[in-house]
């Protein structure tokens, strides 16, 4: 846990001082400017300044308004409400502004960066705008409430109308119609300032394609250095008068004793940083004497490692950084070169925190991906040298902004530090085989799963490749892009499976019944064990969801994705855009879902109550009870769902459009669902079929369990569940033994012999039918002569029964009871009864089915 908190400690120590190095070199030039202009700041105006007379309340003397409780004296007055802008003198300042970027548009030349402070600028329009919009919608939807009604003015032959009526229609109808115009205003507004960050977006990537493949001189063509062996002295001296500018500046600028407690100063920290760092990495270092470590220790080794590599080269530069604003001598002009250094050492601690914290070279047992010790050197190796290369090539962008270096040693450098990236690059691929090959197992082959360093390394060798035909061919800016995009995307496919396993582990660690979250989980919130692992789960997934996204913007920055761009996309993803006066969007549906959610279960509850309280005390059968608690229930969720549509916008006109354009799917494809659902409706209402009626529905009986929207689900009495469409039910043949009473019959057919005498065979039969006790007396049993011949006599005994459940149990007794009988009389010169069919239907129907 110590280390865990260490972590944490680090990495809000690492997440901070880069915002605020960037944050203090934005404020060094404009402090420089306004000590320049020899200006203070003036005072902001108070908001009791900014409130007009108006709003100050009654004048002193003047008794309080009506429905004002009066004040004592000597208390304070209560502030006044604040009053709202007017939104046409705020529509016509956005429209300026919008202009004043619309005609800075029209120029050909700008740069990426007057493109993206032009973006910037549009964003706090967009979100003023959209705030008007918000604020005159409403607005004008209760003006046109009103003005409904007072309905339209009535014609000639209609009863005048009063006075006060018409002035009040008068005013309402001004009224709408100028903020009507202020709406149309606004959201024309709107568009254009859409369509103006559109066409910055687009002339930002045609820039950016036009920049990244533009050709110039090859490398290996002589030319290109004869023109570097000419340049470079001119821009080298360029380079040393503005550093010895900056120096002397530093020097005379310094009197006394500030000179050498500056350069003291920053010797010292300097100095202090290697012992320092050392130290840190021996706080909590990774034991390499534990010969397995979880993989929850391994995952907090790796980012120990990684935290104490980088947060001191991020706190050396901040330190240096507060160095000079302390002394006052940041330089405007060598700004960008100076937090390019800061960034090449962030960058190259960062690149080596990540890569040995990660594959952990020295440290195999603490190793996360299962690779070899020569494979982890070197991709540890390749990733430091990448982040050198890159950080160098930085460095030199910078000087070049600078001292204005000339092209070819600006194509030269690109080129050089790209070639070398994919030699580097190449050199330790090559490497990665030969550790391979030399690691191959030569027993049997053993199934193993998919090796994703054979992609990623495939994946390295094509990309090292473009970047040397690229700089070969002449496009040294589209190899240099290629070395960042490599490094960049390198650098967040680590981070991204560090936070990955970090996130597992710990949930893992922390969401089970053993651990000390868990068990106060379990017995705070009141989670069992298996609903605290799916909550685990869930917030596994969502987490990880969240890691992916943030991963993708980084990856897709360096493609033009901006950070400003970013929360507009994010904005617009979540609020939506308008189709008509519909709002779509995730936020919107996410709301409606939750307002359905919470209206159902609403229903639901009153529902249960009606089925476990009122109900029963009404003495409804349980198939009537059942169809009014799933005809309850469609009705709720009507209710629900039309509150969740009312929500999002959608009336009745507009789904009667809506149902009208899906008409010819739902006639086509979903016809046979909406069939059902409407024979599930008629079944609930007409109660031909109940819950618990016993059917017959061709070759399947049994009784009526459910009656859904789409099917019915019958248990037959081996137990199965038979589930069968409502269209079946509604449309076929079905035989319901108990849909009036419960009174059923059974058929036994009988052979005799034929020299028995029937008048004895029908006494005893009626006597066996009546000395059972589940038998009816009321109908009478029966005994039908249905056919005989020389050598056999057939008939049949007809007997009614209260419970037609009791079928089977009757008609097994009457056949035990009818054999010991016939037996016992000499009925049989054949084999006994042959029972072969029996047949139940219901009283009213005594014809055989």
């Amino acid at each position: 846990m110590k280390q865990l908190a260490c972590l944490i400690g680090l990495f809000a120590l690492f997440t901070v001082a880069p915002v605020c190095i960037e944050a203090s070199a934005k404020r060094a030039p404009a402090q420089q400017q306004d000590r320049a202009q020899g200006g203070s700041p003036a005072p902001k105006q108070t908001a009791a300044q900014k409130a007009p007379a108006k709003a100050q309340g009654p004048a002193q003397g003047q008794p309080p308004a009506k429905g004002q409780a009066s004040q004592p004296a000597g208390s304070p007055a209560p502030p006044p409400p604040p009053e709202e802008a007017p939104v046409g003198p705020a529509l016509d300042k956005l429209s300026a502004s919008l202009k004043q970027i619309e005609a800075n548009l029209e120029r050909h030349d700008l740069t990426d960066a007057e493109l993206q402070a032009l973006r910037q600028q549009i964003d706090p329009i967009s979100g003023d705008v959209a705030g008007v919009i918000d604020r005159l919608t409403p607005l004008l939807s209760g003006i046109k409430a009103r003005l409904d009604q007072l309905g339209p003015k009535p014609d000639d032959q209609a009863p005048p109308e009063s006075p006060a009526v018409t002035a009040e229609r008068a005013d309402q109808q001004k009224l709408y119609n100028d903020t009507d115009e202020l709406l149309k205003r606004a959201r024309l507004l709107a568009v254009a300032a859409d369509q103006a960050g559109a066409n910055i977006m687009a002339r930002r990537r045609t820039l950016f394609t036009r920049s990244l493949f533009a050709r110039a001189t090859s490398i290996v063509n002589p030319t290109l250095w004869i023109d570097v062996w000419r340049e470079a002295p001119s821009d080298a001296t360029a380079m040393r008068g503005a550093f010895s500018e900056w120096i002397h500046g530093i020097n005379n600028r310094l009197d006394g004793q500030r000179l050498p407690v500056f350069w003291g100063g920053l010797a010292l920290i300097v100095l202090l940083y290697l012992p320092l760092s050392r130290l840190a990495r021996r706080v909590l270092e990774r034991n390499p004497a534990v010969p397995e470590p979880s993989r929850f220790r391994k995952i907090l080794g790796a980012w120990w490692v990684a935290l104490v590599v980088t947060v001191p080269a991020v706190a050396m530069i901040f330190v240096i950084g507060l160095v000079f604003q302390t002394f006052d001598l940041t330089n405007a002009r060598l700004q960008p070169f100076i937090q390019a250094c800061g960034e090449a050492i962030i960058r190259i601690a960062a690149a080596t925190g990540i890569a040995r914290g990660l594959f952990a070279p020295t440290r195999p047992n603490w190793r996360l991906p299962k690779l070899s010790d020569p494979v982890a050197e070197g991709i540890v190796r390749a990733a430091i040298s990448l982040a050198c290369i890159v950080s160098a090539t930085r460095l030199f962008e910078a000087l070049n902004d600078i001292i204005g270096a000339s092209l070819p040693v600006a194509v030269a450098m690109r080129g050089l530090a790209a070639m070398i990236a994919a030699l580097v690059l190449c050199s330790e691929l090559w490497r990665f085989g030969g550790a391979a090959s030399a690691d191959d197992c030569l027993g049997p082959e053993v199934a193993k799963g998919r090796d994703w360093f054979d992609v990623f390394r495939v994946a390295a060798w094509a990309v090292a490749t473009a970047i040397a035909v690229s700089v070969l061919i002449g496009y040294a800016a589209f190899g240099s892009f290629l070395t960042d995009q490599l490094f960049w995307d390198g650098a967040a496919a680590c981070v991204l499976f560090m936070s990955i396993v970090l996130v597992d582990e710990a949930i893992g660690a922390g969401f089970t019944p053993t651990a000390r979250l868990g068990r106060r989980l379990i017995t705070s919130i009141g989670f069992n064990r298996g609903s605290l692992e799916l909550v685990g789960a869930l917030a596994s997934g969502a987490i990880r969801l969240a890691l992916f996204v943030v991963a993708a913007i980084l990856v897709l920055a360096p493609w033009g994705l901006q950070s400003s761009d970013v929360p507009i996309d994010f904005r617009a993803a979540l609020f939506g855009f308008k189709i008509g006066d519909v709002t779509i969007s995730p936020v919107s549906v996410i709301s409606a879902i939750g307002i359905f959610t919470l209206a159902f279960a609403a229903f639901h509850a009153v529902l249960q109550w009606i089925d476990s309280t009122l109900l029963p005390r009404m003495n409804f059968d349980l198939g009537l009870r059942n169809s009014i608690r799933t005809s309850l229930g469609y009705v709720g969720f009507v209710i629900a769902a039309g509150l969740a549509l009312s929500y999002l916008g959608l009336n009745f006109e507009k789904l009667v459009l809506v149902a009208g354009a899906l008409s010819v799917g739902i006639g086509f494809g979903l016809q046979s669902i909406v069939n059902n659902f409407v024979s599930g409706l008629i079944l609930l209402w007409e109660r031909a079929v109940r819950v618990g009626d016993w059917i017959v529905v061709g070759g399947d009986q049994g009784y009526v369990r459910r009656i859904n929207v789409r099917s019915t689900e019958i248990e037959t009495f081996d137990r199965s569940q038979v589930i069968i469409p409502n269209s079946n039910l509604v449309t076929g043949v079905v035989t319901n033994l108990v849909r009036n009473d419960r009174t059923g019959r059974i058929i036994i057919p009988l052979t005799v012999s034929g020299s028995a005498n029937p008048e004895k065979v029908r006494e005893v039969l009626i006597a066996i039918a009546k000395s059972h006790e589940l038998v009816l007396n009321i109908p009478a049993p029966q005994v039908l002569f249905t056919g005989m011949s020389a050598s056999a006599l057939n008939f049949e005994l007809r007997v009614f029964l209260s419970d037609v459940e009791t079928i089977f149990r009757v008609k097994s007794d009457l056949h035990f009871e009818i054999f010991r009988r016939f037996k016992g009389e000499k009925f049989f010169d054949t084999p006994g009864p042959d029972a072969t069919k029996v047949e139940i239907v219901g009283f009213e129907n005594l014809g055989r089915l």
